[in-house]
């Protein structure tokens, strides 16, 4: 399993390791699912922590680009579904970016609440113009509210691949640190945020990201 969640004081921490490039496939899904009905059961902080050197590479490429269409289909409307509730979790969530994060790993970015990048040789973006796909409405549009207007065009248009501090300057991420303090920096904003009173910060996080919220729901 390439899940793996524990309970720390009132932050969850979900560790997504597959050994290799954390992909999302519908099992994998499933389980991101489960994951979050127990988080938002016990009304914790999210803090969700990818491999060394790779927070996601988005979805199995081996579906998506497969021959069987209608598996690609329904893998792609897993993860729309994925994404939109992780946009809408009423629960903060903090990732922990520990390297690379594309395609829809780079869509969860723009979905979550905080993103701690870690420094280093890394590529993040939503490159799904460079491989000859369209984005998404499920990336789109948390993308389009999410990032700075000067980075917009070629980070969503054409598709940029960005270093860690670049990603940063594009709004994909919140801060950028060392290998060794992303996992802190990380715990330390979602045991911030978890405190906080937990209706009004489902209210007011679900108000501030209204419109592509409802954009995203028509969509899927």
């Amino acid at each position: 399993m390439s899940l793996d969640l524990e309970f720390v004081d009132n932050v969850a921490v979900l560790r997504f390791d597959d050994g290799k490039r954390n992909v999302f496939s519908s099992d994998v899904i499933a389980d991101f699912n489960a994951a979050l009905d127990e988080v938002e059961a016990r009304s914790a902080a999210l803090c969700w922590i990818g491999r060394e050197g790779c927070f996601s590479a988005g979805f199995d490429i081996k579906v998506v680009a497969g021959d069987d269409l209608q598996a690609a289909a329904a893998l792609v409307r897993l993860g729309g579904q994925l994404a939109y509730r992780v946009l809408c979790f009423p629960r903060p969530v903090v990732c922990a970016v520990t390297g690379h994060a594309l395609a829809l790993g780079a869509i969860m970015l723009v979905c979550a609440d905080k993103r701690i990048g870690t420094a280093g040789d890394f590529k993040l973006g939503t490159n799904e113009t460079q491989i000859g796909m369209a984005l998404p409405v499920f990336g789109y549009e948390p993308a389009a509210w999410r990032l700075s207007e000067a980075h917009r065009f070629e980070s969503i248009v054409a598709g940029a691949i960005h270093d860690p501090d670049m990603a940063h300057a594009a709004g994909f991420l919140d801060e950028v640190v060392t290998a060794e303090e992303v996992m802190e920096r990380a715990m330390g904003h979602a045991a911030r945020l978890g405190a906080l009173p937990a209706e009004a910060y489902a209210a007011n996080k679900l108000a501030s990201r209204a419109i592509p919220i409802e954009r995203v729901k028509t969509s899927l």
